[in-house]
């Protein structure tokens, strides 16, 4: 997601800042959950952060470019899980290995329940049209890696084992993704 949004504001590298950028997301990310996202103002969100409006613009130049921030660092989360329960090949031990990839994907999302208005404002936007497919994709990819050399030894083919992964992908991210998808990729599943 490096490129996926134009003209972002440098992260802080002072732990201060840091802090206070971290008040700033946290705040948005509760307002949104209680309030919903397009009932917030960057007044709100510095009222919450116990900090003064014009700091919060020296961090983030308006509200979606708050909500983009949360939605890229949700992904970040994402991505390591995905990374974690992908790291092995799959064996015979494949409906286990496919549980555990299942459960770990479940409980992330459950736990970060309360991004999820804010996930589902950004899948939305053109930028989430063009991140969240892309990402997708990319997770599709690395659970076909670990699960091709298996299923190809017992005779699965290529497309097969390709709409398994992305069955198994789209089901495990979630119901609310598909606001980012296209009809044609519903119909797939």
């Amino acid at each position: 997601l490096k490129d996926w949004i134009p003209g972002r504001r440098r992260v802080p590298t002072q732990e201060r800042s840091q802090r206070t950028r971290r008040q700033i997301l946290s705040a948005a990310e509760a307002l949104a959950k209680n309030e919903g996202v397009g009932n917030i103002t960057m007044q709100m969100i510095a009222v919450k952060s116990k900090i003064a409006a014009g700091t919060a613009y020296q961090f983030f130049d308006d509200l979606e470019c708050i909500y983009r921030d949360i939605y890229e660092e949700w992904y970040r989360d994402w991505w390591s899980v995905i990374l974690m329960y992908t790291s092995e090949i799959w064996t015979e031990q494949w409906e286990r290995q496919l549980k555990a990839l299942i459960t770990g994907s479940c409980n992330f999302l459950l736990k970060h329940a309360d991004s999820w208005p804010v996930i589902r404002h950004v899948d939305a936007t053109a930028e989430g049209r063009k991140a969240a497919p892309m990402m997708l994709n990319a997770q599709i990819d690395r659970s076909i890696r670990c699960s091709a050399p298996y299923f190809s030894s017992v005779g699965l083919t290529a497309k097969e084992i390709e709409f398994i992964n992305r069955a198994n992908v789209y089901t495990a991210r979630g119901h609310h993704i598909f606001v980012a998808l296209a009809t044609t990729t519903m119909s797939d599943v």
